[in-house]
């Protein structure tokens, strides 16, 4: 299990750590151990060398590392439940199978951290924190193996902890990755101008979201627009709704469990309303008071965010006149 947390993290710096240790001798492998011997043989050694060169400089580029992290999400566990099983020699074939799936769920969970991780810190402007973490990561790599080999038990019982604790935080999690992801294809979009036409500048509310709202929605100025909930919504963050406005009623609409949820924001007094492109979100901050409500539309919806921001003016203008 230790050795699956950290091949989670970077696969190819467990193999090559285990590896080059074996070989020069740093590393004597226990008798219950000994199946990772053959981690050391030259050709494992030189290809998990050459894998972890090349990833050593894809985990600092931004964006190319959460790609590299999406083609790495079937590598990383199947590798680590390998090793899990390996590790172990010849056993009694129930233990093996047990062994593989341990280190496989394990590497799955520090690998859908680590990914979540880096597409959060790839939306910051600079490129830095890329950086940090993949030194960050390869460290943690190299202390971990020796964890594993020098404390196993110890690092088996921090990898089932972690193992908890991510159970708990998944859903958290998969919102991230589903919505980055839908960002990601968005953004193709875009770029390939594949967007939706200028004619076809709102969405459409699937019927289970459109009940919610007033009578009257779908009027002249009333609008549907696709989004991610950002802070201050009320709704879990990372989750995909759509911002709607319906009368002077603006909400975001969001499924939750079996059902779908409103999350009202206050248009009759918005002190400010403001567009921050970005390179997968644009985010969409509405003042009102003390209270900022932030969301995060999909690129190929840009031309859309400008005709939201103008109707949203334009409710703006009508709460800010003065009644006779």
């Amino acid at each position: 299990m230790g050795l699956g947390a950290v091949a989670g993290i970077n696969l190819y710096a467990t193999v090559l750590a285990v590896g080059l240790g074996v070989n020069l001798g740093l590393i004597v492998l226990s008798p219950h151990l000994a199946g990772l011997a053959v981690l050391g043989h030259p050709l494992i050694v030189l290809v998990a060398g050459v894998m972890y060169t090349m990833e050593f400089f894809a985990d600092k580029i931004p964006w190319f590392d959460s790609a590299w992290d999406a083609i790495h999400t079937f590598i990383r566990p199947i590798g680590a439940a390998w090793l899990g099983a390996v590790a172990l020699g010849h056993v009694d074939p129930a233990l093996a199978v047990a062994a593989f799936l341990l280190a496989g769920s394990v590497a799955l969970s520090t690998h859908a951290t680590k990914a979540s991780v880096r597409l959060i810190a790839n939306g910051s402007p600079e490129p830095f924190s890329n950086v940090l973490l993949s030194v960050s990561e390869d460290v943690a790599a190299v202390t971990g193996v020796w964890l594993a080999l020098a404390h196993p038990v110890l690092a088996g019982v921090l990898a089932a902890a972690f193992l908890g604790g991510f159970a708990l935080v998944a859903p958290r999690l998969l919102r991230v990755l589903r919505a980055q992801a839908q960002g990601l294809a968005a953004l193709y979009r875009a770029w390939t101008g594949r967007g939706a036409a200028a004619d076809e500048v709102f969405d459409v509310l699937p019927s289970g979201h459109a009940e919610l709202l007033a009578p009257e929605f779908g009027v002249q100025g009333d609008f549907a627009l696709r989004c991610v909930a950002g802070r201050s919504v009320g709704a879990p963050a990372w989750t995909t709704g759509y911002l709607c406005l319906a009368g002077r009623r603006l909400a975001v609409l969001a499924r939750r469990g079996f059902g779908v949820r409103e999350y009202l924001i206050d248009a009759t007094r918005l002190d400010e309303i403001r567009v921050r492109p970005g390179f997968l979100f644009d985010r969409l901050s509405l003042r009102s008071g003390a209270r900022t409500v932030e969301v995060l539309v999909f690129r190929d919806r840009r031309a859309a965010l400008d005709g939201v921001v103008r109707r949203l003016e334009a409710v703006r203008g009508l709460a800010l006149a003065p009644t006779a």
